[in-house]
């Protein structure tokens, strides 16, 4: 390590604790931090690259997310008449709930048979 090197500490604290005039000036001095610097920045160039692509996915995401609540919040408001409706099938077919003459409004005798005159 030569005397320009001396006071190197690595490129992440360089980076981190010296300003943006002083950071620059270390990297024309030291050679292994401009190497990292490099390979820093096409690490940054790739992810402004990817940025777009990864905006676009979040919104797909968005736009699924809330097709699948309208779908869920449509099926649960369907689901409970329909679910009326088989509570009552159930009382009229497999319980055997079924009105009486009287209940269907036809006249009945005092025995409650329908009365025909």
């Amino acid at each position: 390590m030569d005397n320009q090197n001396k006071n190197c500490n690595g490129y992440e604290a360089m980076f981190t604790f010296l300003n943006e005039e002083d950071f620059n000036h270390h990297l024309e001095v030291c050679e292994e931090c401009a190497k990292e610097h490099a390979r820093m920045q096409k690490v940054s160039d790739l992810i402004q690259e990817a940025k777009p692509y990864i905006k676009e996915k979040k919104k797909q995401a968005r736009i699924l997310v809330t097709a699948a609540a309208f779908f869920v919040a449509v099926f649960a408001t369907l689901s409970v008449p329909l679910c009326m409706v088989g509570v009552d099938v159930y009382d009229n077919l497999v319980a055997q709930n079924t009105y009486d003459v009287q209940e269907l409004g036809l006249p009945v005798d005092e025995y409650g048979f329908l009365y025909i005159e």
